[in-house]
């Protein structure tokens, strides 16, 4: 039995690319009651806020599930043998264009954590310098330059609808604002 009460009787790989799986679990429930769940397994996840003075560096890009263009904080999946601070250095580069010159660890939030495995690490890049655009490409991405609280009031507001880019916002506002 798991910590939160399930007992997970056999799980099968429904399918599997490159980038995630998708398995299903035969379960019984806290409640007794048995079931199929479905998990969302992917390879661990860094993302990033990059603050430059009253400003945050984030990226507009397409969604696939959602069907929409989403202003969001830069993410992405860690490489083999990548920990979360190279996943994050790694993807400011790519996604942004931008090295900072320090990095501080915001700890890490779940996506959807009734159906997505892994968390998200979470980074806060300080003191930005630009470095050459190297997106991946399948990636069609534009940065966009916002005052930091401009970016808390869109979130607050449903300006910014990503879950991950809320939580790193929030998380990075009391260095941003001198509170720590």
């Amino acid at each position: 039995m798991s910590d939160a009460g399930y007992i997970r009787r056999s799980k099968r790989v429904v399918y599997e690319n490159a980038w995630l799986s998708f398995e299903a679990h035969d379960i019984v429930h806290p409640t007794g009651a048995p079931g199929v769940h479905g998990v969302v397994v992917t390879p661990r996840a860094s993302a990033v806020v990059l603050a430059d003075g009253n400003d945050v560096l984030l990226v507009r890009q397409p969604r696939f599930a959602v069907d929409r263009v989403v202003l969001e904080v830069i993410k992405g999946g860690r490489h083999d043998g990548e920990d979360g601070l190279a996943c994050a250095q790694r993807e400011s580069r790519e996604e942004a264009g931008m090295l900072a010159n320090r990095w501080v660890a915001l700890g890490e939030t779940y996506e959807i954590p009734s159906i997505v495995q892994e968390p998200v690490s979470l980074y806060l890049g300080i003191g930005l310098t630009p470095a050459a655009l190297a997106p991946e490409d399948v990636e069609r991405i534009d940065v966009v330059r916002m005052r930091f609280d401009d970016a808390l009031d869109a979130c607050a507001a449903g300006g910014i609808e990503d879950a991950v880019t809320a939580v790193a916002l929030l998380r990075a506002r009391p260095f941003l604002k001198g509170e720590r």
